[in-house]
């Protein structure tokens, strides 16, 4: 990775979003979909690119156990056909976003309450892939897409080793579920490697209704998406790490639950099935947990097959006015920038009538020259910042994105705004620090 960044607000090709239809009821309640469509096969390289969490086995050490927020960014593309069947609010989105977030953080006063909190939180994306800003959520009208045919996801996705692309459609008649898992190697890194979501189960309360109306769907695929089997893959085995779900605190099954049963032992008669595992095949209202182990495997999945996906939650973000001699403050003001934000500079000129003004952000000498209409980062050694000049009788605003890059997070930033005459005129200070 190069050491120097150019942040540039870059103006993309304008996706095929359609408006959003009328709401449409589902065509046939939630029952009648198969709960999950995903399916296992050979791995590529024999699955032994980390042997702490591969294709082949899981070694639980307390090394993957969380001790950070790990952030992953979400883009979700809502795919209607011409009738508007398959529309969905941006409320509608957002509830499945908050259920993923109270399941995987395992948050006190929800359903998933009960589980292990895997410090992993999604949010719904705040710019694209070329730095514009976004809510997160895009919108299509087009049949075959909503059949869930014609690989879409090649003309459509978002870099997929930078987001989680989750797609709203008829699912292929499943409620849900991924190509395969990260450590197959089939779909990794390209833009088939996705979560798909029948749109009737998607969100809280899901317009199918009953049983797949609580968001679970999406819990149990992006469980997938991070490395892990269903509880009951391949039924009674031994030994735990190796054969079945290749984790040892989700006692084997025989086969998948459906429903909510009582007193299920089907592989050993001490040990109950876990059939409140959010990867068991069972209603929405009966799913409550992921164990310790199933998320140290999610948490190495992460380092070791999704390395940039996400963002740690790292320090805050923050903009503190620096006084001093020759301070003229309140002058310049600017936002906090965070990771993946437009972060905003202005400085009043005062109507001094200067023939240009500007704003210069560095973290090296002030003495510095201009450096052309480029933002510049070095990691590694002081670089200057310049913002374009601009003209303006009251004051003048600059804006610029911050790269949704980790690596970034924590860099401080010293800006001063300066009106630019016959010489250099400081009119303040601000001490800028780059956050999650």
């Amino acid at each position: 990775m190069s050491p120097i960044r150019t942040m540039l607000l870059l103006l993309g090709p304008a996706l095929m979003a359609q408006s959003p239809g009328a709401l449409v009821p589902p065509p046939s309640p939630a029952a009648t979909l198969n709960r999950c469509g995903t399916h296992f096969g050979q791995p590529l390289g024999a699955g032994v690119d980390n042997p702490d969490c591969d294709y082949n086995q899981t070694n639980p050490t307390a090394a993957y156990a969380p001790t950070s927020v790990l952030r992953i960014p979400v883009v979700v593309h809502v795919i209607q056909n011409t009738a508007g069947t398959g529309y969905l609010s941006d409320a509608q989105v957002q509830s499945q976003i908050t259920v993923l977030n109270e399941d995987f953080r395992a948050l006190a006063g929800t359903p998933g309450a009960a589980g292990t909190d895997a410090q992993i939180e999604f949010f719904l994306a705040t710019t694209d892939p070329v730095g514009a800003p976004t809510n997160g959520i895009r919108r299509y009208t087009n049949n075959i897409w909503f059949n869930d045919a014609g690989s879409y996801w090649t003309a459509i996705a978002w870099n997929p080793v930078r987001y989680l692309n989750i797609y709203t459609n008829l699912a292929g008649g499943f409620a849900g579920y991924v190509p395969e898992l990260p450590q197959a190697g089939n779909v990794l890194g390209t833009n088939a490697d996705r979560v798909v979501i029948h749109y009737s189960a998607f969100g809280r309360p899901g317009l199918g209704g009953a049983p797949y109306d609580r968001g679970r769907t999406a819990t149990h695929e992006v469980g997938h998406y991070l490395g892990l089997f269903h509880t009951f893959e391949t039924g009674c085995v031994t030994p735990c790490y190796t054969t079945g779900d290749r984790i040892c605190d989700t006692p084997s099954e025989a086969a998948a639950h459906f429903g909510c049963p009582v007193g299920a032992f089907s592989c050993n008669a001490t040990q109950q099935d876990p059939i409140r595992n959010y990867m068991e095949y069972t209603d929405d209202t009966c799913m409550t947990n992921f164990t310790t182990e199933q998320v140290r495997r999610m948490r190495c999945t992460l380092v070791s097959y999704r390395p940039l996906l996400a963002q740690p939650s790292g320090p805050l973000a923050s903009a503190t006015v620096r006084t001093g001699t020759g301070n003229l403050n309140t002058s310049l003001t600017a936002t906090a920038p965070r990771l993946g934000t437009i972060a905003m500079t202005t400085i009043i000129t005062f109507a001094s009538g200067l023939p240009m003004a500007g704003v210069y952000g560095f973290i090296g000498a002030a003495n510095l020259p201009f450096n052309g209409y480029t933002i510049l980062l070095d990691l590694s050694t002081p670089q200057i910042m310049a913002l374009p000049l601009q003209v303006n009788a009251t004051a003048c605003t600059w804006t610029w994105t911050v790269p949704n890059d980790p690596t970034l997070a924590g860099l401080p930033i010293k800006t001063q705004g300066l009106l630019l005459g016959s010489s250099f005129a400081l009119t303040n200070a601000v001490d800028l620090v780059v956050g999650n």
